[in-house]
């Protein structure tokens, strides 16, 4: 292999792991995004949803909410506090154990000085109405150099229960050192405390290049554990790899084996949302997914290599639109269903510019039956672009298959603001589930020409209003109404009970 080829591939791989009308699950006013969806194994009408989202004086918190009927009807969420003052939170994951236990994980960490940083577990024993302690799965001090806390992606034995958390290196070149690794926190005791160690080993080393090696976790019902993550060390191999690490429930060890080595994924747009995703048959643990964006077919791409009876494939390339027509494809998810359906879903830009990122978009799916492909299908409108989506916290969706129903959690700007979205689509019927859930204390009509009815809840309550430029307009305590007749018109924001409400006066 020449230089310059090898060069472009160190660059594809880098970039890899770097960064319908539908169910409204939050209402946030200012930012909602990368969300999480868990259903409960035990009661599929139970599902719980969790997110970053703004909080006033709390930057950015993990916020959550449940629905009991299926998704038609939703909780009024509540957040979760940070470990330190001027902390914020990111990258959530949610699962249930057999049980019927919830739990969830996130990295709670100071985002400007480093000085602290931790991956946090909680456990709900009431479906997610209320939430237990902060457990610290890791903490940035047993592994110097490293900030080892991004992408604590969860996942959960059916087998015997035992809780794993993995992760990498936070993006932060001037604080980390090579060499890099994949890393693995472990819970036997039902989350109450967490052993960490890397993930990686000779001769499966991640290596001194690929500076956020992201492990993808997942386990079969039959309590398999199977992570794939990213390799390239020359000592070991020439090209870059993914490798597959596993083990079987009571064995210490892990297995190592190499899922694939050289082209076929990876893309070099950095823009891209492009961060892989494991799942594993849950019936069957020689047959598992990776689902990644690649640049291979000639523009970014959807693609999978699949494995079956310990062999893994070639990279697939997914969504149906012409190969190499310049149309951009990311955000990907998958999950297989309970009888062994592969559901995969992603964002989508074939009725936008092609060649660009920045342009509208819609949520494609896509199922693979018995083996077979079934054709795409659209679940979201057509969302035209927004800068937001360019930043920090939106690099996810995520995909939840069960009992033949498709669920995807995205964020997305339809409204103007960036908010999060549930669809259920039956697998059955082709249906789509087409409810708005109100998700927090709601202020109607808004927009108003005067009167915003006050929820019953928090009436009583002590608040403050101020105008877009941060003027006080008006302060008390809360009644049936708000009026604002006395206002011009635009936007306000009124503060009770320390969360936030936009106002809009027409």
């Amino acid at each position: 292999m020449n230089k310059l080829s090898l060069t472009l591939l160190l660059w594809l791989i880098m970039t890899l792991h770097a960064n319908a009308q539908n169910v409204l699950v939050s209402t946030g006013a200012l930012f909602e995004g990368e969300p999480f969806l868990a259903v409960n194994p035990n009661n599929n009408q139970h599902l719980v949803a969790a997110w970053m989202g703004f909080q006033f004086n709390q930057k950015i918190v993990i916020k959550s909410c449940f629905s009991l009927d299926g998704g038609n009807t939703w909780s009024t969420p509540n957040w979760q506090s940070h470990q330190q003052s001027g902390n914020t939170s990111a990258d959530v994951s949610l699962a249930f154990n057999s049980n019927g236990a919830l739990f969830m994980s996130y990295v709670d960490y100071d985002n400007v000085n480093f000085s602290n940083g931790n991956i946090i577990c909680r456990k709900s024993l009431d479906g997610g109405n209320s939430w237990g302690i902060a457990v610290v799965v890791c903490d940035v001090s047993i592994c110097p150099d490293q900030l080892c806390i991004d992408r604590p992606w969860m996942t959960i034995n059916p087998f015997n229960d035992e809780i794993v958390v993995t992760s990498m290196n936070a993006d932060q070149p001037s604080l980390i050192q090579a060499p890099y690794h994949p890393y693995i926190s472990t819970s036997t005791d039902n989350g109450n405390s967490f052993t960490t160690q890397i993930l990686d080993n000779v001769p499966f080393l991640s290596g001194s290049v690929i500076n956020q090696p992201m492990p993808s976790p997942a386990f079969s019902n039959d309590g398999i554990f199977m992570a794939i993550y990213p390799s390239y060390e020359p000592s070991q191999s020439l090209l870059p790899r993914l490798i597959e690490v596993q083990k079987n429930p009571g064995l210490n060890p892990f297995s190592y084996q190499m899922a694939y080595q050289g082209v076929g994924f990876g893309t070099s747009n950095d823009t891209l949302k492009s961060a892989p995703h494991l799942t594993l048959d849950p019936n069957n643990s020689g047959r598992a997914a990776y689902l990644f964006v690649t640049g291979a077919f000639g523009d970014p791409d959807i693609a999978l290599i699949e494995k079956n009876n310990s062999i893994w494939s070639a990279p697939q390339r997914i969504n149906e639109d012409a190969q190499n027509n310049g149309v951009v494809q990311d955000l990907v998810w998958a999950d297989y269903d309970n009888d062994g359906d592969l559901g995969i879903c992603w964002r989508d830009r074939r009725m936008g510019s092609p060649s660009t990122y920045q342009t509208s978009s819609e949520i494609y799916c896509r199922i693979k039956k018995a083996e077979v492909w079934e054709p795409e299908f659209v679940i979201s409108p057509i969302v035209a672009h927004d800068s937001i989506l360019l930043e920090n916290g939106n690099d996810f969706l995520n995909v939840q298959f069960q009992n033949n129903y498709l669920y995807t959690i995205w964020g997305d700007v339809r409204t103007g603001t960036l908010k999060i979205y549930l669809n259920k689509f039956n697998q059955n019927t082709g249906s789509i589930s087409l409810h708005e859930i109100p998700t927090s204390n709601t202020f109607y009509p808004n927009p108003s020409t005067r009167f915003f009815q006050v929820p019953i809840n928090l009436q009583s309550k002590p608040y403050y209003i101020v105008d877009s430029n941060g003027q006080l307009i008006i302060n008390g305590n809360l009644s049936e109404q708000i009026d604002l007749n006395h206002v011009a018109k635009g936007s306000y924001f009124l503060f009770v009970e320390g969360d936030q409400y936009k106002l809009l006066k027409n």
